[in-house]
């Protein structure tokens, strides 16, 4: 009489993988990348509030943030710590989202908010201003600190929008096409930035100082005045970049795609680039043009959660606030007293993944 039991030798049948069980199991991974950097950012945060010319024990830091400590450490936490931190958060949120945009208007994994000309358009502006103040005042300390706390985002601004505008106007005729943006971009940028040295070199050897430090990245002397003058632009950028999530998802792809299911291709990656110029130079107006963050970060990014754009950007978005606040805690920590630029630490980090994305790109495809 035959068994009715399977046998152990026969394979089991596995039910097959349908699209809900793929979407399933790639929420529940967004899910935990989420958490985990959460979690990461909110540790960082605490070794920066911790860390630093002078190290703070874990119980002085919750004794300075809730008022308990001495007047030493709640002025070293409130007054420099806590609004140098999270500004540095809030400025990789926004380079790392405007280069997510960016490469996906663009179509180029190696766009960044410098590739159009934002970072030199701003710097120019900042520089020109510096030298202005450097003329007009007598005392030099005074005059800078008097001109980053009132005037110079708002000059940084303007240049990085006004570099965005040329490029996008030498771009018009093209229909805005992905690979004219990028050499007008290039093109423009190296001019500025040309302009830059030349103008730093006739401003003075010893008075160059403040311009080179600023043109490097840095955080240096930031407060909450800062914070409280980048929000807003963070509020508009984030909220413009939620309402671009379709578009961006098919400006990734051939034009046809997207004109072929009715999108306005060239109103909405005009619509797109000004959204990530508005939050690369906003954040260069109050640190400077802290580089390849917006490079670096959406690479790894999609190594985390794939395509999908609102992942991409919820990822992208703590992923820079976490790369930028760490590098800015290593900057002024490595040789204390003394500190480095953060932006010159993003730079060692981003020369050898974008020399990797070189690499990768100069493979032959299969």
């Amino acid at each position: 009489m035959p068994s009715t039991q399977p046998s152990i030798l026969a394979p089991r049948l596995q039910p097959p993988i349908t699209g809900c069980d793929v979407a399933k199991r790639r929420s529940i991974r967004f899910a935990w990348v989420v958490v985990g950097l959460c979690v990461s950012l909110a540790a960082l945060l605490l070794l920066s509030l911790q860390f630093g010319a002078v190290p703070l024990q874990l119980h002085q830091v919750h004794s300075g943030l809730t008022g308990g400590g001495n007047a030493l450490h709640d002025a070293l936490i409130w007054n420099l710590r806590l609004p140098r931190s999270l500004l540095a958060a809030v400025v990789g949120l926004h380079f790392a989202v405007s280069g997510l945009i960016l490469q996906a208007v663009i179509r180029n994994p190696l766009a960044d908010p410098g590739v159009i000309g934002i970072s030199s358009g701003a710097s120019l502006a900042a520089v020109v201003l510096l030298l202005l103040a450097d003329l007009i005042n007598t005392g030099l300390q005074d005059a800078a600190r008097h001109v980053s706390m009132t005037w110079l985002p708002f000059a940084a601004l303007s240049g990085g929008l006004a570099t965005a505008g040329l490029v996008l106007g030498l771009a018009w005729d093209a229909r805005l096409s992905p690979a004219r943006l990028a050499l007008n971009g290039v093109a423009v940028g190296a001019l500025l930035h040309a302009i830059v040295m030349w103008v730093v070199v006739i401003w003075g050897g010893a008075r160059t100082e403040i311009a080179l430090i600023w043109l490097a990245g840095s955080l240096y002397g930031r407060d909450f005045n800062h914070l409280l003058v980048l929000l807003p632009w963070s509020v508009l950028g984030l909220a413009g970049t939620l309402m671009l999530l379709r578009p961006l998802s098919l400006l990734r792809f051939d034009d046809g795609i997207g004109q072929a299911l009715g999108l306005s291709v060239r109103r909405w990656r005009l619509v797109a680039i000004a959204v990530a110029v508005m939050l690369a130079a906003s954040a260069i107006s109050v640190a400077g043009p802290i580089g390849f963050v917006g490079l670096v970060v959406p690479h790894l990014a999609r190594l985390l959660v794939g395509g999908d754009m609102l992942r991409l950007l919820v990822t992208g978005a703590f992923s820079g606030a976490i790369l930028t606040l760490a590098a800015d805690t290593v900057a002024r920590t490595a040789i204390s007293p003394l500190e480095l630029p953060v932006g010159a630490l993003t730079t060692l980090i981003g020369i050898p993944v974008f020399l990797v994305i070189l690499q990768h790109q100069a493979r032959p495809r299969p």
